[in-house]
């Protein structure tokens, strides 16, 4: 496994997990636990739940 740490705004975030479903590269967004504002938290948040992979039901 590799990883790349994005150092940004949640919009750059958001462009760079755009080009990658895209691009079909499979990738998480975890959560950094750094300092950030209120609103920033909600906008990290909904990326994680929009490129979080889906669960599989049994």
């Amino acid at each position: 496994m590799a990883k790349i740490e994005i150092k940004g705004t949640p919009e750059e975030l958001e462009r760079v997990a755009t080009f990658l479903a895209n691009n079909n590269v499979k990738f998480d967004i975890v959560n950094d636990y750094g300092n950030h504002s209120l609103e920033d938290l909600d906008k990290y948040e909904n990326l994680k739940a929009r490129f979080s992979a889906p669960v599989p039901e049994n």
